[in-house]
């Protein structure tokens, strides 16, 4: 389900790939609240510097057990959650 999110320096979309929506429709509410924060925070910082991010890039959310791989294409200002993996938690 693509959101826009209005910001200061410009509008941006965020995509869920087929498979990271499936990994969103099995997560708690309180994980899912995390990951839109993350997702937004990342959208934000790669809409500002888009040519840092070349290629799949991956964050880790280590209290939730979530490694998150995503792209952002500057032309159409969109950051595209391909996949998430579920990875060991910290506490």
């Amino acid at each position: 389900m693509p959101q826009l999110r209005h910001h200061s320096h410009g509008t941006y979309r965020v995509h869920y790939a087929p498979d990271a929506w499936r990994e969103v429709g099995r997560m708690p509410a309180e994980t899912f609240l995390a990951l839109q924060q993350v997702l937004e925070r990342l959208g934000d910082a790669t809409g500002r510097a888009p040519d840092v991010l070349s290629g799949p890039a991956m964050h880790v959310l280590p209290q939730h057990g979530l490694e998150l791989s995503y792209t952002w294409d500057e032309r159409s200002r969109t950051l595209t959650l391909l996949s998430l993996q579920r990875v060991p938690r910290e506490p």
